[in-house]
This record gives structure tokens, sequence and C-alpha cells, in this order.
């Protein structure tokens, strides 16, 4: 399965390419990022290739480097938690961040996420969304909750959330008044 580009929201996901990896690990090992990760050690340059060359070929997900006009902005994922297909699995995972640029602005992770849950819903038919949280991470937990997700688990440190399609149906109508030509 080919990862497939979607421009909604005045963002642009990209499948991400050899060019995009120097960005993305600056912004993945930046403190903003690493700390409100399952994974907060650092990654070298020959780990990313690594990573870079097994997600390439495992079509039980999806990754993006996000894009404003010509501009990386971020990087966002669907990743299966079945190794087959992403196409149709009953959960998925989904995650996301935002890299220190020129187009960063308040309504950028919005964009991001109503995008990346629009094709996991409407184009992979995914069942529902699970995702990790930091409990003091309240920016992702504030979003999240705008677009529909709802607290499954609190170990007080990571909340586990998950989203259904007509939850989020009902959360992006809300939404979309923020975004011209949907």
């Amino acid at each position: 399965m080919l990862t497939p580009l979607i421009t909604r929201y005045g963002v642009s996901l990209k499948p991400i390419i050899p060019a995009d990896l120097p960005s993305l690990r600056r912004w993945r090992n930046s403190d903003e990022v690493r700390l409100n990760m399952l994974s907060q050690s650092l990654i070298s340059a020959s780990q990313q290739r690594l990573w870079y060359e097994r997600i390439s070929s495992d079509d039980s997900q999806c990754h993006w480097c996000v894009y404003v006009g010509d501009t990386r902005a971020g990087y966002a994922n669907l990743k299966g938690f079945a190794k087959e297909p992403l196409m149709g699995q009953a959960t998925a995972d989904g995650g996301l961040y935002l890299g220190q640029s020129r187009v960063r602005h308040g309504l950028l992770a919005t964009a991001v996420a109503l995008c990346q849950l629009d094709a996991a819903f409407e184009q992979f038919k995914i069942g529902q969304i699970q995702t990790q949280v930091k409990s003091d991470n309240n920016s992702a937990l504030r979003l999240n909750q705008m677009l529909g997700y709802q607290t499954q688990a609190n170990d007080n440190y990571w909340i586990t959330l998950t989203l259904t399609a007509p939850s989020y149906v009902r959360a992006r109508q809300n939404l979309l008044r923020f975004f011209r030509h949907v």
C-alpha cells in the first residue's frame, strides 16, 4: 500500500521521503516534542535511517511529513495494531507533532489532526483510533477532546484515548467553521 498524499484544511500530508528526515529528526529530538513521546531518547541519523527503511515497507502504517505550502511543518502517522494492511483495521494508533517553522500557527495542529483523521476514517475505514497522551500535555489533551476522543484509561502518567468515526464526525462539524475551502 502506498501512503497517499492528502491535502485539506490548508495543509498537505505528504508521504515521507529521505529529504524530510533531517527536519523530522531535529523536531523529534527537540525537548518540546521528545519529552511528550513514549520513547523519549534522542535518535541518531542512523537510527532514523533504519526506522525509515522499516516503515517504508510496512503496509500496516502510514507516515507523513506535514507541509503548509512548500514549507515542512510537522509529522503525522497512522499505525495499525495488527501486522496486516492498514485498510479496514479495527484499531490504529494516531500520532502527530509540529516542528518549529515560519508557518506554525494556533490552528495548525487541528488542521493536521483533521486531515489525518479524515484519512483514517474515510480512506482507510479504520474502526477506531487509539492514542496515548502524557497526562501533563494539556494542549494535546484539549485538542483530542475537541476532536471527540474519549478517555479509556488513566495511569496518572499516560492517558489512553479512543475515537470512533461517529464521534469524530460530530466533533469535526464544530471545527469546520475555522477552515475555509475544506
